[in-house]
């Protein structure tokens, strides 16, 4: 069955086909996409990444959360446990939102929610983020959340041009902060 995440303004749900041309509004966007994987040039790629998630659920467990707000059915984010290395209670977390939402601390939100999830339901005891050097929202907000730096990956990876750095985010069971509301 797949875990169904609910906070205060957001419900974290399993995506589906049917959220196709929602998921294809924000992964369209060259803005939003701009420190995540490229932008989606049809709505066909949607549909492949959806099959994609879900296929990884039912082979590894590696959920991935669509994030609807409270009252609407559209997905406007994706959320969720990239690979889930069950022998090692590890797991790395990834995130985008709709950029029109951004500021408003939905995502703090649902990551809060997907930690507790992944520290109790699934006994992870390290929890890994990526993110682009350059994406200080992203980092700024994974401070936030109590996670700390614990490396950099230089020039990992070749996008417009130019190499860019990976910052490596970290959370262990032992340093977590108290679950809080959001």
């Amino acid at each position: 069955m797949f875990p169904v995440l609910e906070t205060p303004r957001l419900m974290l749900r399993e995506i589906v086909p049917a959220d196709a041309h929602s998921l294809f509004a924000f992964r369209s966007d060259v803005e939003e996409q701009k420190h995540n994987d490229p932008p989606h040039k049809a709505v066909s790629e949607s549909y492949e990444l959806i099959a994609r998630l879900a296929a990884e659920y039912r082979e590894t467990g590696a959920v991935r959360w669509g994030l609807t707000i409270k009252g609407y059915d559209d997905v406007v984010g994706l959320l969720g446990f990239n690979f889930w290395a069950r022998e090692h209670h590890r797991a790395g977390i990834g995130y985008d939102l709709s950029r029109h939402l951004w500021g408003q601390g939905l995502m703090f939100e649902a990551m809060t929610a997907a930690l507790e999830h992944g520290f109790t339901t699934m006994g992870l005891n390290r929890v890994e983020a990526h993110t682009n050097s350059d994406n200080l929202a992203s980092r700024r907000m994974l401070q936030r959340l109590g996670f700390w730096q614990e490396g950099t990956f230089h020039d990992h990876f070749f996008e417009d041009g130019a190499y860019h750095d990976v910052a490596l985010y970290v959370m262990l069971r032992r340093d977590r902060p108290e679950p809080r509301v959001p």
